[in-house]
């Protein structure tokens, strides 16, 4: 619905409000209490009302002074090994599932794998450089949809693909252990002897206790994991292309023509190609698991990194998947092959070399699969935290990552106890849950462009892009589907666990509400729980407000400004700031209709700020500290500025809410009304230096920025200036 067709709607009850103030009462004396009888704030329970909205003018700021935070970010090869340890393990486990699923045919499933990442390559870049915040698809929906419950929900399939990542890493690291220790013979991980659930819950402790000390740390261990296992996979791939191509190596030319005729066979020759192939390309994606990892730590990332991330991880993934994949069927025999799947390269290596390069390829699977562990604390850490900071999650795992690294090492090791070792339904969990979110980002491409078309960002996809590679992965997600329907029943048990807890805490006030309300119908019960979960309500709205930067008073776009705070946010306290350099650029509205919507709302109180400065990240943070609300708090307009500064990255994560605000709506058709009513408000707001009329009629409350940057928290039982016009109002009757 358009802001023209929201403003027509809403005349009748602006109408109502302005034909209250003028014809009853010219001199507007009986304003507040006409729109409050209107808007109902007196028919229900007047506890809940947080009080009328205030005037108030901060001039003090002081430009020159540099908040902002100089912190240590990682480099592109720290911040590549931490999502390459992840993807680039895949081919471990993806060269034998690809064999088993397509046989011979597939190398056609690792190269159209390849192609789908490639284009996702181009999603991931302009969507995260467009809105470069942690979060992966969270934070694109976030900031292009209206309602920040679905980008929660949304966010539940990631964090379920870090859990399922994390065990099933964990458990294939130890049994690779459990093969090496038994001299090539593989173990059952629920066998009384076998010491894989020991080792696998070993690695969930030893990472946590990594993700605790602090990112810097985690990052150098997985480099020096990252570098040693591309020299190990540089290593095999050169010694299988030497035997393979010299005639008196390991591998004679009729050894190979005889594996060739064998895989062919063993295929079934061309029967059913196409459902082998879509059966190759579904497993050949599960070897791409992690591509989204980097986008949910960008924000730790050096500028210009992310990009190069993805072009590494491209690279790296596409050139293992593939030369190996190639070389088994050179190499080796597929029924031979398929019996080792899960570990299918050091099945290779022994042909192509001997025990020792086996060994050796062993060890770096243990080493790489264990660091996968790494990368699912550091994307679960990222995404709690900014899902935290955004309201939808506890703020204890907002203020330390320590608590998000500890919950999830819990929740693992419970997984790990509870399976008894058995990863096969976490991994087509993780199949599915990948997959459907690689889906959601291409989508989100779509809403991002049509949504947010001025945002800055450092390229622009033609839509082609995003629609191919949403329907190649579509075709994977529904291979996976096929080959994996009794682990339906598991993902979704899994998926609607994650969304219980995460909707609880959603509608935590509307529950607590209902609560009430059954305890005041139940008068057997007690009365101090009805009094405790009342103010357990009352201190979950009064948590810090919500700040809207508003350019103009174009009364529309405040009015979805102040929806979208009922509809999304638990708070009763919305400040609505306009930063200015020149007191007669002012929007002479602005007071008036922020007045309207404070009636209008009546359950939550809309403050008018008036801001001297220069808008930018000096500034945002300024109020950040002087009013204790997060920047993740803060609301405004899609921005076009690529100033630095100004630019969306720089405002320390700010929310957008709304499109870029190129009309002016405001004073056309509200002008004639609003020129009568508080006589001594209208001659502030329509003089040429406004702000200083505020403050000499003692309309508005005159701010200093606190030296110590302490919280700007008021009583909501202050009813504020608001109450100083309506005496002065009443002086002039």
């Amino acid at each position: 619905m358009s802001c023209e067709t929201k403003l027509q709607r809403g005349r009748s009850l602006y109408d109502k409000l302005l034909v209250a103030d003028v014809v009853e009462d010219p001199a507007g004396a009986k304003f507040v209490r006409e729109t409050r009888v209107i808007a109902g704030a007196d028919v229900a329970d007047k506890a809940w009302f947080p009080g009328w909205g205030g005037i108030y003018v901060y001039e003090d700021l002081q430009q020159e002074e540099n908040l902002s935070r100089h912190e240590s970010r990682l480099g592109e090869l720290a911040s590549t090994s931490i999502c390459g340890n992840d993807i680039t393990s895949s081919c471990f486990y993806t060269t034998g599932a690809m064999a088993a699923a397509a046989g011979i045919w597939a190398p056609f499933g690792a190269i159209f794998a390849a192609g789908t990442l490639w284009l996702f390559r181009w999603v991931y870049t302009e969507a995260v450089t467009a809105l470069p915040f942690n979060g992966g698809i969270y934070n694109i929906l976030l900031n292009t949809l209206e309602n920040k419950r679905i980008a929660a929900l949304m966010a539940t399939l990631t964090m379920l693909s870090y859990i399922a990542t994390a065990v099933v890493s964990a458990l294939s690291a130890g049994s690779y252990l459990q093969f090496i220790i038994n001299n090539n013979t593989s173990a059952d991980p629920s066998e009384p002897n076998s010491s894989v659930m020991l080792f696998a819950i070993f690695l969930i402790i030893f990472f946590c206790i990594l993700k605790v000390i602090g990112i810097r740390e985690s990052a150098a261990v997985a480099s020096i994991m990252f570098t040693c296992h591309l020299v190990t996979m540089a290593v095999l791939m050169v010694v299988a292309t030497f035997a393979i191509v010299y005639p008196k190596g390991a591998l004679p030319f009729g050894l190979v023509a005889s594996n060739l005729r064998a895989n062919f066979n063993f295929t079934g020759g061309d029967s059913k190609l196409s459902d082998r192939i879509v059966l190759g390309f579904s497993n050949a994606m599960l070897g791409v698991s992690g591509f989204e990892s980097s986008a949910n730590f960008v924000e730790e990332q050096e500028p210009g990194v992310f990009p190069k991330t993805l072009r590494n991880m491209w690279y790296s993934v596409s050139v293992l998947n593939i030369t190996f994949i190639f070389q088994c069927l050179f190499a080796t025999r597929l029924e031979e092959l398929v019996e080792y799947k899960d570990m299918s390269l050091s099945f290779l290596a022994r042909k192509v070399s001997g025990p020792w390069l086996e060994f050796v390829v062993g060890v770096d699977a243990v080493v790489v699969l264990a660091a996968a562990v790494l990368t699912s604390y550091v994307g679960f850490g990222g995404l709690t935290c900014r899902m935290s900071a955004d309201r939808c999650l506890p703020s204890v795992f907002s203020t330390s990552d320590k608590m998000a690294a500890v919950l999830f090492m819990v929740v693992c090791i419970s997984l790990v106890l509870i399976l008894e070792g058995d990863s096969s339904s976490l991994q087509a969990c993780y199949s599915m849950s990948f997959l459907t979110v690689m889906a959601f980002f291409a989508l989100s491409l779509f809403i991002l462009q049509m949504e947010r078309p001025k945002l800055p960002r450092d390229l622009k996809n033609n839509l082609g892009i995003p629609a191919l590679a949403c329907a190649l992965v579509v075709v994977a997600l529904a291979g996976a589907v096929d080959s994996n329907r009794t682990a339906i029943p598991v993902f979704l048990l899994y998926f609607a666990l994650l969304n219980t807890f995460m909707l609880i805490f959603l509608f935590r006030i509307r529950l607590l509400q209902a609560v009430d309300k059954l305890l005041i119908a139940a008068r057997c019960l007690p009365l101090s729980y009805q009094v405790r979960v009342s103010k357990w309500i009352e201190k979950v709205q009064q948590l810090p407000s919500v700040v809207y930067f508003s350019k103009t008073s174009n009364i529309c776009r405040l009015n979805k400004a102040i929806q979208y705070v009922c509809q999304n946010e638990d708070a009763s306290h919305c400040r609505i700031v306009h930063v200015y350099e020149m007191e007669e650029a002012i929007p002479r509205n602005l007071v008036r209709y922020c007045q309207l919507l404070d009636a209008i709302y009546p359950c939550i109180r809309v403050d008018v700020v008036f801001v001297r400065g220069v808008f930018g990240s000096a500034l945002v943070q300024r109020l950040c500290h002087e009013w204790g609300v997060a920047p993740n708090l803060m609301f405004i307009t899609c921005p076009a500025s690529e100033s630095v500064g100004k630019r969306i990255q720089d405002l320390g994560g700010v929310r957008v809410i709304m499109g870029h605000e190129e009309e002016d709506l405001v004073d056309s058709d509200f002008r004639g009304p609003t020129k009568r009513g508080s006589g001594r408000l209208l001659e502030a707001m329509e003089g040429p230096r406004p702000v200083s009329s505020l403050l000499e009629h003692n309309i508005a409350s005159k701010c200093k920025f606190s030296l110590h940057c302490s919280k700007f928290l008021r009583s909501t039982s202050d009813l504020g200036p608001r109450a100083n016009i309506t005496e002065l109002d009443r002086s002039n009757d």
